[in-house]
């Protein structure tokens, strides 16, 4: 799918889709809730700030942590 312009139907604020890999999108995770509540309320895309509200960032894989949760202190 090629690059699109979209108006956000949260904002109105308009923004372009890339619809892949390298669109802003995939570096949001968002819950089965989050997505589940807008797709209830919108059919189009949210530009950036809108779903960042919904969701939050994945660290990029070379700044995530490799290391084991410790166990809780007592």
């Amino acid at each position: 799918m090629t690059e699109r312009k979209v108006k956000c139907p949260r904002c109105g604020r308009e923004f372009v889709c890339k619809h892949n890999a390298d669109c802003f999108c995939v570096k949001y995770k968002l819950s089965e809730k989050a997505k589940k509540d807008i797709r209830s309320k919108w059919s189009e895309c949210l530009c950036e700030d809108c779903l960042s509200a919904y969701a939050e960032p994945i660290a990029p894989e070379s700044e995530s942590c490799s290391w084991p949760i410790p166990p809780s202190l007592p």
